[in-house]
């Protein structure tokens, strides 16, 4: 009878410890229906465990009016997916960036306004806005360079501008890679000057 009820315990240990996102379930129904406050808390306080009830969560961020959603969506761009259920815990984006770009272009000022005020230029969430900042144009980082530039010119003097004009030779660098790339992007910048 001992080694039975040994037999059966390991019998239900194994498959939590081969499939620990059947172990880390989560009920995310709530989710669907809760307010902004509601989603925020969870974000804030860990309640969010795995990947489709942090899908969930950030799906109806963004289904929120703009100037509610982009402000929440920098606030948790450091939020991970989390790594119970995401294929060897790796992934690329941010659940934050991801909706960034599904809510586009209308989202390039509050980065930038976050980047000019953000004076942890090493920080994570730093770096997560300039990767949103590069992705939502998809393809052409030059119009959001050329608007990192105007912004750092109108705030000319100030720390601000210091740390735009930093992101803008940042994604020069990084995202118009030396060799004829560069040399195109920087044409495009000097003929819309």
């Amino acid at each position: 009878m001992f080694r039975l009820d040994r037999v059966v315990r390991y019998a239900l240990l194994i498959p939590a410890l081969i499939f620990p996102q059947l172990s880390t379930a989560q009920d995310c129904e709530s989710l669907k229906t809760a307010t902004a406050e509601g989603i925020v808390s969870a974000l804030d306080h860990g309640d969010i465990k795995t990947e489709y009830c942090a899908r969930i969560a950030f799906t109806r961020i963004e289904e929120l009016p703009k100037d509610e959603s982009i402000p929440i969506l920098i606030h948790h761009l450091s939020f991970k997916w989390p790594s119970s259920n995401a294929p060897h815990g790796m992934r690329g984006r941010t659940p934050a960036i991801e909706s960034l770009c599904n809510i586009g272009p209308s989202a390039v000022p509050l980065l930038i306004d976050f980047l000019a005020q953000d004076v942890n230029e090493g920080s994570i969430e730093h770096a997560y806005a300039i990767e949103a900042l590069a992705e939502i144009p998809h393809t052409d980082v030059v119009p959001t360079i050329r608007l990192l530039r105007r912004r750092s010119a109108a705030l000319a003097g100030t720390p601000a501008s210091v740390r735009l004009e930093a992101v803008a030779r940042y994604m020069l660098k990084t995202y118009c890679p030396a060799g004829r790339m560069r040399q195109q992007c920087e044409k495009e910048l000097r003929e819309a000057d």
